[in-house]
């Protein structure tokens, strides 16, 4: 069996940390928990599922507060866990047969965002690096932290069989603000002292768009797409539809046209397809606007678009092509979506 330690850092988030050790207790993972400064009952919370529970002093340094929770481990190979994620899935036997041929490689495992918007939630999906050997890796980047090499190595991945659940977008406004100006006061220091790193502006656009202040979070989209994010970046396919649909929502389709420049890299992706759908029904062109709603309903990867949204605007596009009875039939496949509902009740 290969040796896995856990190793989480926390802050005042006790209910969340209760739930997320909790999730780890069918695994045989030595947990490591370290505190950066909690006022709340964290502490005790995790001395009931072990031992190694540090104290770290906040030095507003998120890879700090990791390196010194991975220095704290037993084991060579770590999971990195935040908080307010929890084990949904993992097949322990497929992970270590993983890490057995691919020992100098990370882990990439797969993380379902829930946000909520009209209090109605969501889901988005994101694939995330957490698994590595400290032999070979650390972290860097005082905030939004990233894992590098730590010897003369080139990079490799793979995907690891575990599904997490986030809860860090939900929360009272007031909780989600806090941590969202956290990370801003963060992130400018570091934009100061890279203003060409597309990454801190989308980050910069992620923490406003959380706080609801839509003006901001595009004009930090804005200005992370003008610095050419690398399109096989993660985070840079999230970047443009969030940009794109933020746009949309103001009508600017002029802009958003910019955005059709993506489409080779993510043309199977159906959150990017559905975005240019929109694009071209406010561009009045229905015709090229079908396939990509097609083309998104069968996509082999999503981050967050329903079904039911696509089948809507699919409905929508053969009403106005007066296909009636083909409209009403992708509308039923909506549900209880409302603007399927009206959509039923004005053809009807």
């Amino acid at each position: 069996m290969v040796p896995i330690s856990v190793c989480i850092i926390t802050k005042n988030e006790a209910e969340h940390l209760d739930k997320c050790l909790n999730s780890l207790k069918p695994y045989p993972f030595e947990i490591v928990v370290v505190d950066t400064g909690s006022s709340d009952n964290s502490k005790e919370i995790a001395l009931k599922y072990t031992d190694k529970v540090y104290d770290f002093e906040w030095i507003n340094d998120f890879s700090a507060a990791r390196n010194f929770s991975i220095s704290r481990a037993s084991h060579n190979m770590i999971l990195v866990l935040d908080t307010d994620e929890l084990i949904v899935e993992l097949d322990l036997d497929k992970l270590e047969q993983l890490i057995e041929e691919n020992p100098k490689s990370v882990g990439l495992i797969k993380r379902l965002d829930y946000f909520e918007i009209d209090d109605e939630r969501h889901c988005q999906t994101s694939i995330i690096d957490r698994i590595f050997n400290r032999k070979y890796y650390h972290y860097e980047r005082p905030i939004h932290e990233i894992i590098v090499p730590i010897v003369n190595i080139s990079t490799t991945t793979y995907d690891a069989p575990i599904i997490a659940d986030h809860f860090g977008y939900v929360g009272t406004k007031d909780k989600l603000n806090e941590k969202a100006m956290r990370d801003i006061n963060l992130l400018i220091p570091e934009i100061e002292k890279n203003p060409n790193e597309p990454y801190y502006y989308f980050q910069m656009a992620q923490s406003y768009l959380v706080m609801r202040e839509h003006e901001q979070a595009l004009k930090y989209f804005k200005m992370a797409i003008e610095r050419n994010p690398a399109p096989e970046e993660d985070y840079t396919r999230i970047l443009v539809c969030n940009y794109g649909n933020m746009l949309l929502d103001i009508e600017n389709a002029k802009e958003a046209q910019s955005l059709l420049s993506y489409y080779k890299y993510y043309e199977n992706n159906a959150d990017y397809l559905c975005m240019i759908g929109v694009l071209y029904i406010q561009l009045n062109q229905h015709l090229k606007a079908l396939p990509e709603f097609i083309k998104a309903i069968n996509a082999p990867t999503r981050d967050s678009v329903e079904s039911r949204v696509i089948s809507y605007y699919i409905g929508y596009i053969y009403e106005v092509f007066g296909q009636i009875d083909i409209a009403r039939q992708h509308y039923q496949k909506c549900g209880e979506f409302e603007p399927a509902l009206e959509a039923l009740q004005r053809i009807n």
